[in-house]
């Protein structure tokens, strides 16, 4: 009896950790190859992520950003993607938003649907102009 109850207790308190951050309970865990496309889905930058569940700090946007730990970087175009500046991302309602969120009204977003361990969708950047089409990702854990 006092097992079962020691089993109910630890089963709530991962629920109630995991239940925000789904991603953070293993989905998300490894390392990550994210490929920015151009409007064209000519590779433009490549980069090697680690998702962590850091609370991002400085987020101009609203929701539950946690931090991008990026591991390498390549580009075929200075400032196509910000690979320099923090990145931060959530998951939410079965999506993925990766992107720039420290320069208020000038948001750089990858977002798409997440399957298990890929995704893909659009790049774009969001302000006060509204949203502007600038490429696509693709995103799949590798390690």
């Amino acid at each position: 009896m006092k097992s079962m109850r020691k089993f109910r207790i630890t089963l709530f308190v991962v629920v109630l950790f995991c239940m925000p951050a789904v991603a953070l309970c293993g989905s998300l865990s490894g390392v990550w190859l994210v490929q920015v496309q151009n409007p064209k889905h000519q590779i433009v930058t490549t980069i090697k992520v680690q998702f962590t569940n850091k609370r991002a700090e400085n987020s101009c946007m609203a929701g539950n950003w946690n931090t991008v730990r990026v591991l390498s970087a390549t580009t075929k175009v200075q400032d196509f993607f910000p690979v320099s500046d923090p990145l931060s991302y959530q998951v939410k309602d079965g999506k993925i938003t990766i992107g720039r969120n420290v320069v208020c009204d000038g948001y750089l977003w990858l977002q798409g649907p997440l399957h298990g361990s890929s995704a893909q969708g659009e790049y774009f950047s969001l302000g006060l102009g509204g949203t502007s089409p600038l490429g696509h990702f693709t995103l799949r854990r590798v390690q």
